[in-house]
């Protein structure tokens, strides 16, 4: 065996295993879409139960509450000073 032949068989070798790299790639996207669609169809017929629970009151968020352990009231911008 030559160089060339031996250039021309690691070529195809290369181009085989890319290929393979790119079917089990495609089978993985292909399997992945199809688990997030099935948990989409799940999720956007949500249970009676779960729809008269939502449908109750609705939350209200509230914001940060505590800093470093210490409550916090109003919040001020200071630009990174420290204030004391």
């Amino acid at each position: 065996m030559n160089l060339l032949d031996a250039l021309r068989h690691a070529e195809q070798q290369g181009k085989k295993t890319a290929q393979r790299g790119a079917a089990k790639l495609h089978d993985l996207e292909t399997a992945v879409r199809r688990r997030v669609r099935g948990q989409n169809v799940s999720s956007a017929s949500p249970e009676p139960e779960q729809e008269r629970e939502s449908s109750g009151s609705p939350k209200v968020r509230t914001g940060i509450v505590s800093v470093n352990g210490r409550d916090v009231g109003e919040m001020h911008c200071t630009g990174g000073r420290r204030t004391t």
